[in-house]
C-alpha cells in the first residue's frame, strides 16, 4: 500500500476462534452467549502488547497498534499467552461444566488461530468511534479466510517478515516449521505468508 501523509504504521494481531459458527448454531443459546463473552473478555485482558481493540466481530478480536513495531519476542510472547489463555478457558468449562465441555469441546471442535500483519491504516472518527481505514485492514480481515487446512495456527505475512527482516528467528518458537502459502482475494490480488501450526499441544 501506497504511504501518504495521512497514514500510519501499524501492527495487527487478530486472535480469531475457530469452530465458531457450528458452536453457535448447536450450543444452547444461553450457554454459547456467556461462554463467547467470557472468552472474547479475557482475551482482550490478555492484551500484553497494549494493543487498541479496532473491532470485535463475533468471533475475532481486531487489534492493532501504531507507530513503533513490538519485536519479535513480544510477539511470539503475545501469541502464546492468547492459546494459553483460550486453552485455560476451555479447561474451566470441563471442570464447571463437563456435559457442555463434552458435547462442544472434547474432541477438539474449537480452537483458536492468529493473524499477524503490518502496513498502512488511515483513523477516522465517526460518532466517537475510531474507524480503522486502509487496505492492509482489508487484507487482514480476509485472511481470516485462507486455504490453509490446519485449525489452529499463527499466520505472518510477508508484509510483517519483510518489515521485522527475520531478526532474532532464534527466539520464535518452532521458527523451522513455518510453511510458505499464499491466497488471491478479488480486488487485492495475491497475498504471501507464512504460518505456524499450533495449539494446546504446542510448547507455550
Amino acid at each position: 500500500m501506497e504511504k501518504n501523509d495521512d497514514t500510519l504504521p501499524a501492527f495487527f494481531c487478530v486472535p480469531d476462534i475457530t469452530g465458531f459458527t457450528r458452536f453457535i448454531a448447536t450450543a444452547d443459546i444461553s450457554f454459547s452467549k456467556d461462554f463467547i463473552a467470557g472468552l472474547l473478555r479475557k482475551l482482550i485482558n490478555a492484551n500484553i502488547l497494549k494493543m487498541s481493540v479496532g473491532e470485535i466481530e463475533g468471533d475475532a478480536i481486531f487489534f492493532y497498534k501504531v507507530g513503533r513495531l513490538p519485536s519479535v519476542n513480544q510477539v511470539a510472547k503475545q501469541c502464546k499467552v492468547l492459546f494459553k489463555v483460550f486453552y485455560d478457558y476451555v479447561r474451566e468449562v470441563e471442570k464447571e461444566d463437563p456435559e457442555n465441555h463434552e458435547k462442544h469441546f472434547a474432541d477438539g471442535q474449537m480452537g483458536l488461530k492468529i493473524i499477524i500483519h503490518y502496513g498502512q491504516i488511515s483513523l477516522a472518527n465517526i460518532k466517537g468511534r475510531t474507524k480503522l481505514i486502509g487496505e492492509d485492514v482489508i487484507i487482514t480481515h480476509k485472511l481470516l479466510k485462507n486455504s490453509i487446512e490446519e485449525d489452529e495456527y499463527i499466520l505472518l505475512t510477508q508484509n510483517y517478515l519483510d518489515k521485522i527482516r527475520k531478526k532474532d528467528v532464534s527466539s520464535w518458537f518452532h521458527w523451522d516449521d513455518l510453511k510458505k502459502s499464499s491466497d488471491v482475494y478479488d480486488h487485492i490480488g495475491e497475498i504471501e505468508y507464512w504460518y505456524i501450526p499450533f495449539g494446546e499441544d504446542s510448547a507455550i
